[in-house]
This record gives C-alpha cells, structure tokens and sequence, in this order.
C-alpha cells in the first residue's frame, strides 16, 4: 500500500476507533499495529512493533513513573492533605477569600509530593469543601478553587507528564521539572490573586461566619506537622535539581520516604494501608502503562509512515509563519483537551507535533510547559475534565455548579498560557539558570 495512502488509513482509523468510544490503549495500539503492517508490508512488522516499544519501556527514565504514583499514594494515605489544609488555612487566615486560598496553596503544596492532579484535588478537596459548608462560603467558587489548584499537579514537579514528554522527545526531565517550578508558582499566585478581588467585594456583601483569630504562636506551630513534608520536597526536587540523583533515583527514595514518614512520623499510614496504596499506584500504573504501550506503537508506525516529515513539509510549505503555527497547534490541543485526559494526548499528538516545533527553530522546554498547561486546561473542561469529575464526586454538587466555579479560573488559565507563549523566559529561566543554556 502506497505510504501516503496508510498514512491517511492510519489517521482515519483512529479518529473512527476515538468515536466508537474503544478505550484509548487498544486504540493507539491498533492503528499502530495497522500503520507498522503497512510500512514495512508485514514481513518486519512484529520486529518494528518489539524493538521500539521494548527500548523506550525498559528506559530507567519511565521507571521513574510508577514510583512517584506510588509516592503519592503514600502520601495521600498517610493523612498529610488535611494537615497542608490547616497549616495554610492559619496562614492565610487574615487574608479575604482566607479559606479559598489555603485550598489552593495546599494544592500547590500537594503537588509536589504527588504529581497528580487527579490526587491533589482529592486529597485536598475531600477535606476543605465540606468546610467551605460549614463556614458559609461560596461552595461554587470553592469547588472551582479545588479543580483548578488541583491542575497545578501535572505542572508543579515531580510530574508524569513531563517524564512521558522526556522519553518521547528525548529532552532532559531535570531540565522540564526546573522548567515548570516558575510557570506553576506564577498561575498559582495568579489563582490567589483573582480569589482575593472577588472575595473582597462578595465578604462585604454578604455574611459568612468568621473564625477567632490564629495567633502567631499557632502560626508556629502549625509548622511543625508538616516539617516531613518539607523534608520530603527537599530531599525529592533538591536532589534532581543539583544532580545528587537522577528523576528515577529521586522518585525510589522519594517513594521509600513517604512510606517511612507515614508509618512512624504522620502514623497516619498503617501497614494495610501501605498494602492499600500500592494496589492502588498498581491499578493507576497499569492505566498510564497500557496508554503509554499503544502511544510508542503508533508513534513508531508514525516514524515509519514518514507522517511528521510529511506534516512538517506541508506546513512549511504553505509558507505560514511560527506563530500562527503555534495559534493553530494550541487550538487544536485545546480541542483535544476536552476529550483526551493528559497521558493519551501527549503519546498520540507529541509524535507529530515535536518535528514541527524544532522545524521553526522552538525550544522544545518551553514547549513542554505550553503542552502541559493545555492538559491542565483540559483537566477543567467537559466532557472529559477530569478534575470536574473528582470534585463533583466529593461536594455531591450538581456537575453545572462545579463547571461555573472553574470557569473563572479556566479562564485565568488560558490568560497565563497566552503570557508563557509570549515570554518564552519565564519557563526557560530557572533551567537555564542552574543548568547553563541548552
């Protein structure tokens, strides 16, 4: 079959199989199957398939994966949500909109000892939106606070998502993790801002009931229930950021850590607990594994079919210049974000992307931060916003309530990702700062 014309079959095929709502996994990995069959015309199909899924699933660097999952099904066994809560919450205790944005600091704060947004909004949500009840607060700005500080786990290193893009692109995790510290920081404090003006004007409005003041002393020592989870931070992100360990090393230790700290420092973690949380990491690892399988199938047929060098031809071709380039591959990202969660969007869409950005000369870092904030944005988005689905599972309010309240701050997001596509630096600095330029 003339390559042009598989190509075509191939891209058809997985639009089709999309629609008929088969699970991503099989089908990534049956159009693969189909576009490496065709590229190589069967004879050599089954050793293209094992050759390059087997290379990039035994690198040390995926390995990294399952032990940060398992490092945050630890830590969110081990009670240390609730406990970011309340140290926030004292802390931010005299600022308007206080309790909304402890939520998101927590979540920020979560997210760097998970790495998963799905995680953080639970863990953090499950504790602060019956308290957005009992206070009288708007529920629906909080549940939108949790949905969005919730996204910042796929941003906020350690994050899957960046490891996925590393192996897919063979660009340095270190350097994405780096790359994403200053990017998060910045839409987090974005979040807070807009909380503040809003809640300024609605807590003249209307009433709410007040808490007694914190004093400093409990300030303080709110601090020292979360001394291990700052230990933990520094042991994980510090170690990778001045080379002591690679990702993969930082993740086993980090893993090893949060078992420690749960079972003898929190005891908030029991031994079938820590039973609980690997079943748990496993079926996670098994999701994101299948995933992840069938996007390297299809990525190597991709190779294979010639289908990026096509794309990047025709592209180029028509004579339009980079930035409109990049207009047309962010809003076609933002459409597949409403539809495809962050793992199944980078394995099918990075193949065909990546040549096109380093065609025009992009930094493929600071790509990796616009790619990953669309799959935030994606995260707060129907049908298939995941963050939505967890907070409306937690507060039990209508799916109508929970969209409203993210608006705001999907909004925010798409503002911020218009700033990081404009000023390249602000996620380049930090990287190149500790690790010299690329």
């Amino acid at each position: 079959m003339n390559l042009g014309i598989s190509a075509g079959v191939v891209t058809a095929g997985l639009l089709a199989l999309l629609l008929l709502g088969i699970p991503i996994a099989y089908v990534l990995g049956l159009t693969g199957i189909f576009g490496l069959y065709s590229a190589t015309g069967g004879s050599s199909a089954w050793i293209a398939l094992t050759s390059g899924a087997t290379m990039h699933l035994s690198s040390s660097s995926l390995l990294a994966i399952p032990l940060f999952m398992l490092m945050s099904a630890y830590i969110t066994e081990s009670g240390m949500g609730p406990k970011l809560l309340d140290f926030t919450d004292k802390w931010f205790s005299k600022m308007p909109g206080a309790l909304y944005n402890a939520a998101l600091a927590a979540c920020g704060a979560f997210s760097t000892l998970s790495g998963s947004s799905v995680a953080t909004a639970g863990a953090i949500g499950g504790v602060v939106i019956p308290e957005f009840q009992r206070r009288g607060l708007n529920v629906k700005r909080g549940m939108g606070a949790v949905a969005a500080g919730g996204t910042l786990g796929v941003l906020i290193p350690p994050s899957t998502g960046f490891i996925i893009y590393g192996e897919l692109t063979e660009t340095s995790v270190a350097r994405l993790f780096m790359a994403g510290i200053v990017p998060g920081l910045a839409i987090l404090t974005v979040f807070m801002i807009y909380t503040m003006i809003v809640s300024r004007a609605e807590e003249r409005k209307a009433p709410f009931i007040s808490q007694p003041d914190v004093t400093w002393v409990e300030r303080w020592a709110s601090l020292r229930q979360i001394w291990s989870a700052i230990v933990l931070m520094i042991a994980v992100l510090g170690g990778i950021f001045f080379g002591v360990v690679t990702p993969t090393e930082a993740a086993a230790l980090g893993a090893l850590s949060a078992m420690l700290i749960g079972v003898y420092v929190l005891k908030g973690l029991t031994w079938s607990g820590v039973h609980k949380a690997a079943v748990r990491s496993i079926y996670s690892i098994t999701m994101i594994g299948t995933i992840l399988l069938g996007g390297l199938i299809l990525g190597r047929a991709i190779t294979m079919l010639e289908i990026s060098q096509d794309l990047v031809d025709l592209i180029q071709g028509a004579g339009q210049p980079g930035w409109m380039v990049m207009i047309w591959i962010m809003l076609l990202l933002l459409f597949l974000g409403m539809f495809l969660d962050g793992a199944a969007m980078t394995v099918i869409t990075i193949p065909l992307l990546f040549p096109v950005i380093t065609s025009y000369g992009y930094d493929p870092v600071w790509f990796a931060i616009i790619f990953v904030v669309n799959t935030e944005i994606g995260l707060l988005t129907p049908p298939v916003g995941m963050n939505l689905f967890i907070v409306k599972a937690i507060s039990g309010q209508p799916m109508s309530d929970v969209v409203k309240g993210a608006l705001p701050y999907t909004l925010l997001l798409v503002m911020m990702l218009i700033v990081l596509m404009i000023f390249p630096q602000i996620s380049l600095w930090l990287p190149d700062l500790l690790l010299g330029p690329r």
